[in-house]
């Protein structure tokens, strides 16, 4: 194979199914934690997403152990990554808490079995039933994001006679090297600027039910390098230690937020993950560090908050659909010569179902899984079945282009690899396609259904005519 990019592209093919946890080699067939994606394709019906309940623990040992050097520190799961109601459960039973941005996120965390005091809920916009709802049953934090807001939890909570937890979000005005959609601590919509956090304080302290614990920040996701967390944490920390001394009072905690990267492309000798954030760069390990050592610099036994999402579910999921149509056509230029032959192949789910792809521009490992072991030598253009011009998947390992074997066929399943974060959460139902169904495997290796797909009666239930 001569192509540098095909042979790049294989070899990061055959290390993945010798050496990554996840993933095995039977018989021609891609295995996920064991079981056969092919015979789980056929069994189910594609286009579904397959779940890793063990990927999910690792991915929270791995945050845990990164922050063993502060016992204190508490981890809420950033359930608007993926709230499916199985993977919440999952998440649960590994022992950690939950970050909720919406009522119904809430209330899902609530009815899995999270208790009050193990959700924290952010969002710029919370409506007063939303606050009463948060209020009324004790949630651990609610993050204040505006001082409109801070009076609507004062006047609710003063008519609940209930005690309202909150931390101040503000924005630590720190830049990082991710996507521009995905900043949120510089030039965002999202938290108080630093200068209000003093006034925004003080007139908590005068609020007779609401409970001033901390500051919060959240500098962004799939974030490439440690700096700008320990930057943002260094601002917050500072900030955190003059109140204290300004107001005679002392924090319980400090919210750092989320952001730990997941990584979609393996090979960080071939890229820059400062100009390309597919590459991770860090580690939770180097994320904790770069938080842990400014709060050490203040206090050693304040309790940090942190909300990972991504970095829980990232690479807990595949996504699986079939090979349903293929076709070669004709590229011509504007005076009818011929500029290239294309071929290309169609999978039963496009931009409604995998929406990360058509909102940033994600790039994914796109493997046949029928025919895994085989190497993907055959460029292909993939596309979904949308009636939309768009809908066809635009980051492949050769700019459209993507790679599967010259015997790929109509009936295969084709997998997405690393597509458990804001996909599921993101799919719609465009041009009348139902949102999929999700599998999870769980710490035994079995599989089961944990959401069904939309049905026809799903989707008119809704319309009133």
């Amino acid at each position: 194979m001569t192509d540098p990019i095909l042979s790049n592209y294989n070899a990061i093919r055959r290390a993945t199914l010798e050496h990554d946890r996840r993933f095995t080699l039977r018989d021609g067939h891609l295995l996920f934690e064991g079981v056969d994606l092919h015979r789980l394709a056929k069994q189910y019906g594609t286009p579904f997403y397959v779940f890793s309940e063990a990927e999910i623990r690792r991915n929270i040992d791995e945050i845990r152990t990164a922050f063993a050097r502060h016992p204190a520190t508490k981890v809420f799961y950033a359930s608007k990554s993926c709230s499916v109601m199985g993977v919440l459960e999952a998440v649960k039973n590994a022992g950690i808490c939950a970050e909720a941005n919406s009522r119904y996120e809430v209330r899902k965390c609530l009815e899995i079995g999270f208790t009050g005091d193990q959700i924290v809920f952010n969002g710029v916009v919370k409506k007063p039933e939303d606050l009463e709802f948060a209020i009324a049953n004790e949630l651990y934090l609610i993050n204040v994001d505006s001082l409109y807001e801070l009076d609507l939890i004062d006047s609710i909570s003063r008519r609940l006679q209930k005690t309202a937890n909150v931390c101040v979000r503000v924005e630590p005005n720190v830049p990082s090297a991710t996507h521009a959609q995905l900043v949120t601590a510089y030039h965002a919509k999202s938290g108080l600027d630093l200068e209000q956090a003093e006034e925004t304080c003080r007139r908590i302290l005068a609020m007779p039910y609401v409970r001033l614990r901390g500051l919060h920040m959240h500098v962004g996701d799939q974030v490439p390098e440690a700096e700008p967390f320990a930057k943002a944490t260094r601002v917050l920390v500072d900030e955190s230690r003059r109140l204290e001394e300004t107001l005679g009072i002392r924090f319980d905690l400090i919210n750092v937020g989320g952001g730990i990267p997941t990584p979609y492309k393996y090979d960080e000798q071939n890229g820059d993950p400062l100009k390309d954030n597919m590459y991770a760069g860090i580690t939770a390990r180097d994320f904790a560090d770069a938080v842990i050592d400014e709060v050490h610099k203040w206090r050693t036994d304040i309790e940090i908050c942190i909300e990972p999402g991504r970095k829980v579910t990232g690479s807990a999921a595949v996504l699986l659909t079939e090979l349903s149509c293929q076709k070669q056509k004709t590229n011509y230029d504007p005076d009818g010569n011929v500029q290239c032959h294309v071929d290309w192949k169609f999978v039963d789910a496009g931009y409604s179902i995998l929406s990360d792809s058509q909102h940033f521009d994600w790039f994914f490992y796109v493997y046949n899984a029928s025919r895994v072991g085989e190497a993907h030598d055959h460029y292909i253009k993939l596309a979904g079945p949308l009636c939309d011009g768009g809908d066809y998947f635009h980051m492949g390992i050769k700019d459209e282009y993507f790679a599967l074997p010259a015997s790929s066929a109509v009936g295969d399943i084709v997998v997405f690899l690393d597509a458990g974060a804001y996909t599921i959460e993101s799919q719609t139902v465009y041009n009348n396609r139902p949102r999929t169904a999700v599998v999870l495997i769980d710490r035994e290796g079995r599989d089961r259904l944990i959401r069904r797909e939309d049905t026809y009666e799903d989707m008119v239930g809704y319309d009133l005519y």
